[in-house]
């Protein structure tokens, strides 16, 4: 094998873990506005991740960007000392033929706490408020 060839290798090896550490998961849920969805997800998010001082969220927190012109409203899990940096979580609710779509993805979704966070966020979604 070549220097380019490897070269090549090693450039689709990098881009196949980058896309597998993003992890979608997507689920249709009964809200009356994608809005009111995004911010009782992300108050929940909020007293049970973060006041509650769960340990794999010490150094994250939470931004709420639920004015969204695109139509989607989410919030985001961000490094606490970078809260400009790319986000770990990213929690969106959109419209898909007239139902409540939930959507969330990134690398967070591939950790240890990963299955928690996805059935956290199905157990919320649901109307559940309990952490």
């Amino acid at each position: 094998m070549n220097l380019n060839s490897q070269s090549i290798l090693l450039c689709a090896l990098v881009l196949l873990s980058a896309l597998s550490a993003c992890t979608k998961k997507s689920t249709t849920v009964t809200a009356k506005t994608n809005t009111q969805l995004v911010i009782f997800l992300a108050k929940r998010a909020q007293a049970c991740w973060f006041k509650g001082k769960d340990a794999p969220f010490k150094n994250y927190r939470l931004a709420a960007e639920v004015n969204s012109f695109s139509g989607k409203p989410r919030f985001l899990i961000v490094p606490k000392k970078n809260p400009t940096g790319l986000p770990v979580l990213v929690v969106q609710a959109s419209k898909t033929k007239g139902d409540n779509q939930l959507n969330y993805f990134g690398p967070a979704l591939t950790r240890h706490h990963g299955s928690r966070i996805s059935s956290d966020l199905e157990k919320w979604a649901e109307g559940s408020a309990k952490c």
